[in-house]
């Protein structure tokens, strides 16, 4: 599946209930490591990090912070339930995910896998209806529930604690919260709600894996952004459904490979719906599942748009009729009793990233990690939790722990400038590909997987650590990759291109154009100065604006000392800030 909905557990009401299941005994380090001095508040659950939300986002988090020895608690609002989406990666990706992770387990949580995948681009350019793009990349079905329980597992032996509810906060200011979370100089103190009553959890660290529309975390301005304007979201909507086919085929589409792409037309033509269809492209992908009992063959359609928002935003139930229309016009026949896993997928893409000033650490949709042109996230989610864990592991190990200091630590490992820029070259991408025609997409497309397999797939997976990503994580790679699809684009492809360049450009700023140029926007002020962390920005900001010019002060209180006389009114007055230092020596 091209793209997976967020998954979402802040401020989810049910009948739920707050429970902690045992996982042994492990005492909380929260008072060995916490500064000298600091006040312990009481609370029914004290650990080291609390992560809300129960998505995979959230469990995997859980998971590598625990083995890292941090005592850890889990608020999910629905921790029997079963994830509801169907997770698809590239197997290359995925099998890099179980190495970086070091969770060889992973590779045990498949249900399907295809040896190829296939893609229709035809209609447009020249390309008949029928021609079909095979790429010779294998493709799979993640099983959600093995996923699930591995992870289970691994909180078990880890000691993670469970709770079951939520967290009745919303951030109405970085750092201040309407009620549920508050922050303290050692730690916070959140508040998880379940139809059993109130559980007070006393945590060094917040990590948000509510997704996307999380109440917990604070998004940065358009400016600090590099935007004269702000972009909002566009949305990945698909609808989808599970059906048993009638006979031994589901053509055109190939029963031993992933049809990634459908983008053709031809079953509309001569109905109402074509004009819309062309405008406002949607294009089916078909995860092929074998052989059922009692039919031919089993498989998942989904009818999807790829990116848009506003009126160029597809419904539903429009998606769902061409999906009908679709099946009907290639023969492909099911009873309509077999229909099961009816899929609404929602995908909010793009967007402002965290506010970085934050004490909460977003991970998985909360920070962004939905790739912003594709949809794609279950790899790239999971990919950047190991950073976001070492950083917050470091720094809980410290004996001068600052959660301040630790959540800048987190956040500089999730998006650095190098991930940033890259990110600002995709988002680009989404907002071309979301405001085409088809007769462009099939274009782009039939270029974009004309490339070299290592590029186009290190676009899609677009993440530190997964394969290819090497061919768009600097300038000069995203300026290579420009100019080798723009020699393939059609001619109108192209000229559309260059043209919706310049719009964006006049719109938006030259966010595509520093991604690019990286080093032009940096002549005059050289390459961004390292950033040392938080702890170095404090000391100096305490330096210059709580210390002063010490110096300075520290000579007028001895010319003020040497001139004084025993019984005697002094012959000069200090000001405050001399006073104050004379007062702090004695």
């Amino acid at each position: 599946m091209l793209a997976w909905l967020l998954f979402a557990g802040a401020g989810t009401v049910s009948c739920l209930h707050t429970s902690t299941v045992a996982f042994g005994n492990r005492p909380s380090p929260f008072g060995s490591r916490r500064r000298s001095g600091a006040a312990r508040l009481s609370a029914d659950v004290d650990v080291d990090v609390v992560v809300v939300g129960g998505g995979p986002a959230g469990y995997v988090m859980a998971a590598l912070l625990g083995r890292a020895e941090n005592s850890v608690a889990l608020v999910d609002p629905k921790p029997d339930g079963v994830w509801p989406n169907n997770y698809g990666s590239w197997r290359e990706e995925w099998e890099a995910l179980a190495a970086s992770l070091q969770m060889p387990e992973l590779l045990d949580c498949v249900s399907t896998r295809w040896a190829k995948t296939d893609c229709f681009f035809g209609g447009s350019f020249d390309t008949p209806d029928d021609e079909r793009t095979t790429l010779d990349r294998a493709y799979l079905k993640v099983d959600r529930k093995a996923l699930k329980a591995t992870l289970q597992e691994k909180h078990a032996a880890a000691g993670v604690q469970l709770l079951d509810g939520f967290v009745p906060a919303a951030a109405i200011a970085p750092n201040l919260f309407d009620g549920g979370l508050v922050h303290d100089a050692s730690g916070s103190t959140l508040a998880v709600k379940s139809a059993a009553g109130e559980t007070t959890v006393r945590a060094r660290l917040v990590v948000d894996a509510t997704g996307f529309e999380s109440r917990l975390t604070v998004r940065e301005s358009p400016s600090a952004g590099g935007l004269w304007r702000e972009l909002t979201p566009g949305y990945q909507i698909a609808y989808g459904m599970c059906v048993d086919t009638e006979d031994d085929n589901i053509a055109p589409y190939d029963p031993v490979a992933m049809t990634l792409f459908d983008y053709r037309t031809d079953h509309l033509q001569g109905t109402s719906m074509l004009a819309d269809a062309e405008a406002r492209p949607s294009f089916v992908y078909v995860m092929p599942e074998g052989e059922c009992d009692g039919c031919g063959a089993s498989a998942f359609f989904e009818e999807t748009s790829l990116v848009g928002r506003g009126e160029r935003r597809l419904e539903f139930e429009t998606l769902k009729q061409r999906l009908i229309k679709r099946l009907e016009f290639h023969g492909i026949k099911y009873d309509p009793a077999s229909v099961r896993e009816e899929e609404y997928c929602y995908i909010p893409m793009g967007g402002a990233l965290p506010d970085m000033a934050q004490r909460v650490v977003p991970i998985g949709g909360a920070a962004n990690t939905v790739h912003p042109a594709t949809g794609y996230q279950i790899c790239r989610m999971l990919a950047s939790a190991t950073g976001v864990a070492n950083a917050l592991t470091a720094e809980l190990q410290r004996p001068d722990f600052d959660p301040d200091a630790a959540a800048a630590a987190a956040h500089a490992s999730l998006w650095p400038e190098g991930n940033r820029l890259q990110r600002d070259f995709a988002v680009f991408g989404g907002e071309f590909l979301g405001s085409q025609p088809v007769e462009i997409l099939r274009g782009f497309f039939g270029a974009f997987f004309a490339l070299q397999q290592d590029v186009w797939g290190g676009f899609l997976a677009g993440w530190p650590g997964l394969p290819g990503n090497d061919n768009h994580a600097t300038y000069l790679a995203r300026i290579k990759f420009g100019i080798g699809i723009a020699l393939k684009f059609p001619p109108k492809v192209a000229a559309v291109f260059v043209g919706y360049l310049a719009t964006f450009t006049a719109q938006y700023g030259p966010l595509i154009l520093k991604s690019i140029f990286t080093p032009v926007f940096q002549i005059g002020m050289g390459p961004a100065a390292p950033d040392l962390g938080l702890r170095a920005r404090r000391e100096r900001e305490r330096d210059v604006y709580v210390v002063g010019d010490a110096a300075a002060k520290k000579e007028a209180v001895a010319m003020l000392k040497a001139g004084r006389t025993p019984g005697k009114e002094p012959k000069g007055e200090p000001s405050p800030q001399v006073e104050l230092l004379e007062a702090e020596a004695v």
